[in-house]
């Protein structure tokens, strides 16, 4: 199995817009939807993600728990979060 380098959190708070966790959970989903994100890509950390925003951790962390609910991203303890394989859940189209 190989490993997928997912973005930074510098290059994921370059293509995150908004200040609210609604607001980054949004950006988030559209960048899944739109296929820039693909599936099973590495997520930074909400802390990394948060520095890079200028956001409080909670913010990110609060967004994270948004996209788990909406079947958007994945988080596993040991491989942390990652986006999920489908793309409906983003609000996209099969």
């Amino acid at each position: 199995m190989t490993d997928i380098a997912g973005p930074s959190s510098a290059e994921l708070a370059a293509i995150t817009e908004g200040r609210t966790a609604e607001e980054i959970a949004a950006s988030i989903a559209r960048h899944v939807r739109q296929a820039p994100l693909s599936a099973d890509t590495p997520l930074p950390t909400v802390r990394g993600l948060a520095t890079e925003l200028g956001v409080s951790a909670s913010t990110v962390s609060d967004a994270w728990r948004i996209l788990r609910a909406r079947g958007v991203i994945d988080t596993d303890r040991r491989r942390g979060t990652t986006v999920r394989l489908d793309r409906t859940a983003a609000g996209g189209r099969a």
